[in-house]
């Protein structure tokens, strides 16, 4: 988690302060020294410290800088203020890296000080607006954030993937920078550590998106989004799978922090299930009911598009309706399928290997729900000829994250159908790739020797299905 010190004063700062509050990061912890307390957020979060003093007290600062900051930003309105601070924080933190917003021209020599000329940039912005006048690229289109460039750390889980195995939905990848040299993406262009990628969408989707670059694990559900969905229909499900998919997911909720749980009910029966979720609903928790019977595709897209949801959470007797899985496989977000074996007495998350380009789109979902929830890894690749190096590029790919990521992943190699040796096991979370094989009617599946086809045979353990295809 980086700390960062923000010495503020005046509407500038305000205005910082409430963009922190809105769109903060949640690996970063802020502590915050104004005289001011009317310029805070109105909303405080958790990872907010505040403190009222005068920053230019040498003796005040020196108590608070026995702790280490990675970075300081100064944004005061009163320049004696500002200088005082910034002079008495190098006194204490000689290289530390202060981000200073300059109103005044001041001319400070120092090689850690990010010097912001306010007037600068207002005339630059300014200057974008003459007509006949060439955009610089950092001004290209609307100025909200839909241009990103993102550079690719060695430990990210886009590293040594290839660009036509990432799902981008309203966002692109349009250019990709190496070397210094400018090269247009292909399906086939793996991503290389130290790789620039140049990124085009919606601003809310390419938060999500540069954050799953970075890798800090932790961050799924998104990309596909942010709250976790749980539907429950009270006539077509038996009363203990509601309450158990109710305690399943309140249980992820704690353990995926941060993450709004959304429950909703449609054709209510069970008055008693209905106290109870009424009970539990607090600001991270929401409880909505349908009393105009309306069906299960109309319901769940209107929930998608106003509560960007990214992971849906639903018991067997919903999945097994193939109508049901088609909806779902249309809407392009992972589905947990719940079950009677619970949620915290998993030990490991199993992978049964398929297609590599399917593979390599649900290797990073893989590492970071198993993070989450604190289970190995587990690759069983199922080959009935024994030729195993077919699958050899896939398992590396693995191995590298599984690497990157100091998580433990144990390989299994089976020549006979694995889904009868699994079905004796009730210790895992099956990870699945959300393709058609997933829709296909459970009679005819039978006579398939395909795997996937087969997953309705595990369900009774817990099973997430991570989308994997473009419509």
């Amino acid at each position: 988690m980086k700390h960062i010190l923000i010495i503020a004063d005046g509407i500038v700062a305000k205005h910082f302060l409430q963009r922190i509050g809105e769109t903060f990061i949640r690996s970063n912890e802020y502590t915050v020294v104004t005289q001011d307390r009317s310029i805070l957020p109105d909303k405080e979060s958790a990872h907010f410290i505040t403190y009222q003093f005068d920053p230019t007290s040498y003796i005040k600062l020196s108590k608070l800088l026995k702790r280490e900051y990675d970075d300081i930003f100064i944004v005061m309105k009163n320049i004696v203020d500002a200088e005082g601070s910034y002079r008495n924080i190098r006194r204490l933190l000689p290289e530390t890296r202060i981000t200073f917003f300059n109103r005044w021209d001041i001319t400070l020599d120092d090689e850690n000080l990010i010097n912001l000329n306010a007037n600068e940039i207002l005339a630059s912005r300014l200057y974008d607006f003459l007509p006949n006048v060439p955009v610089v690229a950092q001004n290209v289109g609307l100025g909200q954030g839909e241009i990103m460039e993102v550079l690719v750390p060695f430990g990210s889980a886009y590293v040594y993937r290839h660009i036509g195995t990432i799902i981008q939905e309203k966002w692109r990848i349009v250019a990709l920078y190496r070397n210094s040299q400018l090269i247009l993406p292909t399906p086939s262009l793996m991503i290389k550590p130290n790789d620039v990628l140049l990124l085009v969408g919606k601003p809310a989707v390419l938060e999500s998106v540069f954050k799953a670059i970075k890798q800090e694990l932790g961050q799924f559900p998104a990309p596909f989004g942010q709250s976790i969905y749980l539907f429950i229909d009270m006539e077509k499900e038996s009363k203990p799978c509601i309450d158990t998919c109710l305690e399943e997911a309140l249980y992820l909720q704690r353990r995926i922090k941060g993450r709004k749980l959304i429950v909703r009910v449609t054709r209510p029966s069970d008055i008693e299930t209905l106290e109870r979720l009424k009970s539990i609903e607090n600001d991270d928790i929401e409880c909505i009911v349908d009393f105009r019977y309306r069906d299960f595709e109309t319901l769940i897209k209107e929930d998608v598009k106003n509560y960007n949801i990214g992971l849906i959470l639903c018991g067997s007797d919903i999945f097994s309706q193939r109508k049901i899985r088609q909806v779902l496989y249309r809407l392009r977000k992972p589905v947990l399928q719940l079950s009677e074996i619970q949620l915290r007495h998993l030990k490991k998350a199993v992978v049964i290997l398929s297609e590599k380009k399917r593979m390599e789109v649900i290797s990073s979902t893989v590492f970071d729900v198993a993070s989450q929830l604190g289970l190995d890894v587990e690759l069983l690749d199922y080959e009935p000829d024994g030729n195993f190096e077919k699958k050899s590029s896939v398992i590396k790919h693995y191995e590298n994250l599984a690497t990157i990521f100091s998580k433990k992943m144990r390989l299994r190699q089976e020549k006979s159908n694995p889904v009868r040796q699994l079905s004796k096991e009730s210790d895992f979370l099956q990870v699945i790739p959300f393709s058609q094989n997933i829709l296909s009617s459970r009679f005819l599946a039978y006579m398939s020797a395909d795997v996937e086809k087969l997953y309705f045979k595990l369900s009774k353990n817990p099973q997430l299905f991570i989308p994997v295809e473009m419509e």
